[in-house]
């Protein structure tokens, strides 16, 4: 993630200094990510990523805690937070909450192939089905109130034609009920960013931040809008892949199959607004990246002529049919 709060050696030194981890022999920020400050650290015991949390209090971060443990003992390749000499795992650092995580192996991938996104649906059914039972005290706050609130901050700012875009799809969207969608604990951010691999073996899921409670539906579009899309450009065939190993952990409703251009749309709207807003007002930062806005509003315009021309349906049952919802 970007670097918003600097350390210094000594204060890395001090730090290890409280956990049975080795001494620090170097450290780098890690640049991908827009929320937390995250450091790579190498020890004498090996790597380790040292998270400095922005914005999330203690109580909240105890539920990403307790959850990763759960995903851990499910076998779920996830970072693990690691105790200190106290057997403390949150602790502060220059005033902000902070874990040490061991370092999974494996690199982000930034074009995926059929095996990688066949590997991403299959890990995200596995996600949401052994987390059935789990309840987090955290409800998504990204729903379409909150997109409205955010148009709102940033419109003066955009184009006549961006103003009028987001306006026809928030109409849009509010004729829509979620209510009925099955759902729990959702990862929130399923990015490429946020999946390691080696080779075709996904080897770790990372960021759990934006995990709350939410539609499942919702997940899998977050998913798909990022590691479907080639270029801003919707690969059908990926997507396919990615839905039909998900489908085989965790079959979908009806109501799902019905919803799903809907929910393939809030997810790129979404994001749009809120890569505009980071775009907007930026923060402040050692490292920091900007991720293009514009990624997904091809992929949200995409998305809407889809529906707008309807498609016969398809022979194959993996596959859903992107048509005109009444």
């Amino acid at each position: 993630m970007s670097v918003y709060t600097p350390i210094t050696r000594r204060q890395l030194n001090d730090f290890f200094d409280d956990y049975p981890l080795g001494d620090v022999v170097s450290f780098e920020g890690i640049a991908d990510g827009i929320d937390n400050t995250n450091y790579r650290v190498t020890t004498s015991h090996g790597d380790f990523v040292l998270t400095l949390f922005e914005s999330l209090r203690d109580e909240e971060l105890n539920h990403v805690i307790s959850l990763l443990s759960h995903l851990g003992a499910n076998l779920l390749p996830c970072p693990i937070p690691q105790p200190d000499r106290q057997n403390r795992v949150l602790r502060q650092l220059n005033n902000k909450p902070v874990a040490v995580f061991q370092c999974l192996s494996g690199t982000a991938v930034n074009l995926p192939s059929i095996a990688q996104c066949q590997a991403v649906g299959e890990h995200l059914a596995r996600l949401h089905v052994c987390t059935k039972n789990v309840q987090l005290p955290l409800t998504n706050t990204n729903d379409l109130s909150a997109c409205k609130a955010v148009f709102n901050s940033i419109r003066a700012h955009l184009p006549v034609v961006d103003v009028e875009l987001i306006n026809d799809e928030l109409n849009y969207q509010a004729r829509h009920s979620w209510s009925s969608l099955p759902g729990g604990v959702i990862h929130g951010d399923l990015f490429k960013d946020n999946v390691l691999f080696t080779g075709d073996q996904l080897s770790g899921m990372l960021d759990f931040y934006s995990a709350c409670n939410g539609p499942w539906l919702l997940d899998i579009a977050i998913t798909v809008n990022d590691w479907c899309c080639d270029n801003s450009v919707i690969n059908t065939e990926k997507m396919a892949t990615l839905l039909t190993a998900y489908k085989a952990f965790r079959p979908l409703q009806t109501k799902e199959q019905q919803l799903w251009p809907m929910v393939l749309r809030a997810a790129a709207l979404r994001f749009w607004l809120s890569r505009l807003q980071h775009q907007i007002y930026p923060r402040a930062g050692t490292i920091t990246q900007q991720k293009d806005p514009q990624v997904f509003r091809r992929i949200l315009q995409q998305h809407r002529q889809l529906q707008e021309v309807p498609k016969p349906v398809s022979t194959n049952a993996n596959t859903f049919t992107l048509r005109k919802l009444a």
